[in-house]
């Protein structure tokens, strides 16, 4: 505490021989000095003093220590007490069960499954210092108590939180997809997707399970239906989305889900392989594809290329070398050899370059079709883009995308040969995709405040998608009333019940007229039905699907939502028309691609790494489950 400066500080006795006093003194209380408290006489700090110097030392040695020299007996005390404080905050290491080291066991945890850090880092010097340096008192658990009790534990209650968030979905969707680790293990990844109560789209990782059978139709249904059991969405009425392979399909049927619905980018990415390996496409995609690969090897070819893109003014970027079985790849490819075409020629002849083999051997034709290839498909790589969001309910973009690239890939009579080629080629492998769910697919965008015109149909195509939501919304709401309000037959009389239930002692029943409700007394006349009761009479409530019709006749004449604008969001506003929000809410929840499924390779990868091939297959399932799900549950 710092004191009055207009107050003096006066020297302390001559028996007090420390040299401390040579820094400190007293102030007079009522004319004697108060000895309760030493005063600096630097800083006018006063120190409470009880005979001891080693406060008042301590204070020189932090605050004067440049100003101040101590003795040698009073630093080696200082230095000594130090010491002690450290000796004492080292061995009084903190209890297993004591919150504190439970709370750091815990975040470290956390810290295992968020950041995908092997279980060995607990055991790194780097990150034990690390733990010493902020709680010396803090002993680490060893890698096994991590693995064995902390993850599962963490897992356990997570788990349990996902569970809870699902109890309240009204339908859900799963995609899933299978994929093999560094150690060849193979695994079958499933997530699943929903609509909230507060009209959000919510994603979650269920589960990355080995799955070391074959990889069959029956096996994987089998599968997805234990997977609805254990998380408890068997009658969520869940709505199934893969890709196009043959098990896939048997997996679907298996399962029993409905809809099956294929990844529309899967869908998207065949045909469009199929564009591009006609022959002269496939001609020109190899000459590009060498130019691109000698710049990849050739270290003084890519220093030079720079060079050039330096002198005319071009984006300093490296060319793309595709892969084969991702078509827009080949997209990339082509569109960055296009931006580059001028520094790549240039370098291509300049004579300080020594080139072994033939690489430009591109005419004038082939970067035209080049060209042509890249404005053809240039939708599709748009599409494919957007179908690969998780922040908007996709399914509802199929319909109008599918007719977008069928009125885009339809020949006309400025189309070149190959284009008109790649066009046909494409159209046949795509139209033939999605002709069971047709329906669906209009449906759900009928359903999507942004396309519910259906301006890809025809009026009376149209009329009978919107009559068809119109039954299904009613045959949904006469369920949902059926549910909670019991019909008489299914409510047990007294003398069905269990025997054990009955009363021991007979009860006198008087004999009372049958029905639901003692017979009332009729109503009497009133004037006003007297003079009006012919007039005004009471109509019956409306039926469900007058309902049903009402909101409908209301949702088609509101504005259409902007292609930017999110339809869950324009849903959530909509209190007015709650029995079509239940139909929405039902297909808005289907993503249109098995994307989310393949995101998961990744991260899988980062945990199923060269440095720990042998995690344990359950292990890995748990920290990929922790490291997608942890946080947003915590967030929502």
């Amino acid at each position: 505490m710092m004191s009055d400066h207009s107050e003096p500080i006066f020297n302390a006795p001559s028996t007090l021989r420390s040299k401390v006093w040579k820094t400190f003194g007293f102030f007079k209380k009522e004319g004697k000095l108060d000895k309760s408290e030493a005063v600096c006489k630097i800083c006018r700090a006063a120190i409470k003093y009880t005979g001891s110097t080693t406060n008042l030392s301590t204070h020189i040695s932090r605050r004067h220590a440049s100003d101040v020299e101590l003795d040698a007996s009073t630093a080696s005390t200082s230095s000594s007490t130090s010491s002690t404080i450290t000796q004492f905050l080292t061995q009084s290491q903190l209890s297993y069960n004591s919150a504190r080291a439970k709370s750091i066991t815990m975040r470290v945890a956390r810290f295992i499954a968020m950041d995908l850090r092997p279980y060995s880092v607990v055991e790194n010097d780097g990150f034990r210092e690390l733990l010493r340096e902020l709680e010396p008192r803090y002993k680490i658990p060893s890698r096994q108590h991590f693995s064995e009790t902390c993850i599962p534990e963490l897992y356990k209650k997570t788990k349990t939180d996902l569970k809870a968030k699902l109890s309240s979905a009204e339908r859900v969707a799963i995609t899933t997809d299978a994929w093999t680790s560094r150690a060849t293990d193979s695994y079958i990844t499933i997530t699943v997707h929903y609509v909230n109560l507060d009209w959000e789209l919510a994603s979650y990782v269920l589960q990355t399970r080995v799955f070391n059978e074959s990889h069959t139709g029956k096996n994987i249904g089998a599968l997805l239906k234990e997977a609805c059991l254990e998380w408890n969405i068997e009658d969520k009425d869940p709505a199934l989305v893969t890709d196009n392979a043959r098990n896939m399909v048997v997996a679907g049927v298996e399962a029993e889900m409905s809809p099956h619905l294929f990844c529309f980018a899967h869908t998207l990415n065949l045909a469009a392989q199929k564009a591009l390996h006609v022959t002269t496409a496939t001609k020109v995609l190899g000459k590009v594809r060498r130019v691109v690969g000698f710049f990849h090897r050739n270290i003084a070819g890519a220093e030079l290329l720079r060079q050039k893109q330096q002198q005319m003014a071009l984006p300093s970027h490296k060319l793309i070398n595709d892969v084969t079985t991702r078509w827009n790849s080949s997209h990339d490819m082509l569109e960055r050899f296009l931006e580059q075409q001028s520094a790549v020629f240039a370098t291509l002849m300049s004579r300080e370059l020594r080139k072994g083999e033939d690489v430009s051997a591109l005419t004038e034709g082939d970067l035209s079709n080049a060209e042509d290839m890249v404005k053809v498909m240039a939708p599709v790589k748009v599409i494919t883009t957007v179908m690969c969001e998780d922040e908007q309910p996709t399914i509802s973009l199929i319909a109008p995308f599918k007719a977008k690239l069928k009125n885009h890939f339809e020949a006309t009579t400025e189309d070149t040969g190959l284009i008109k080629d790649m066009k046909k080629v494409f159209l046949e492998d795509f139209v033939k995709r999605y002709t069971n769910i047709e329906d669906l697919l209009c449906t759900a965008s009928a359903l999507d405040p942004r396309f519910k015109t259906l301006p890809f149909l025809s009026d009376r195509e149209t009329e009978r998608i919107f009559l068809s939501i119109t039954d299904e919304a009613t045959n949904l709401h006469d369920k949902k009333v059926e549910e909670s309000h019991p019909s008489p037959s299914d409510i047990q009389e007294p003398d069905q019940r269990d025997p054990t239930s009955v009363q021991s002692s007979p009860v006198q029943v008087h004999e009372e007229p049958r029905g639901d409700c003692p017979p009332c007394k009729k109503r009497k006349s009133t004037a006003l039905d007297q003079l009006f009761g012919e007039t005004y009479v009471v109509r019956p409530s409306r039926s469900s699907r007058e309902k049903v019709s009402e909101e409908i006749l209301r949702y088609r004449e509101r504005n259409l939502l902007p292609l930017n604008g999110n339809p869950l969001e324009w849903w959530r506003a909509q209190v007015d028309l709650p029995l079509l929000s239940d139909i929405a809410k039902r297909y808005l929840c289907i993503p249109a691609t098995s994307v989310a499924s393949e995101r998961v390779f990744s991260t899988a990868g980062d945990i199923v790494s060269s440095q720990r091939s042998v995690l344990r297959g359950d292990h890995a399932d748990q920290l990929i489950f922790l490291k997608k799900n942890l946080k947003k549950l915590e967030h929502k």
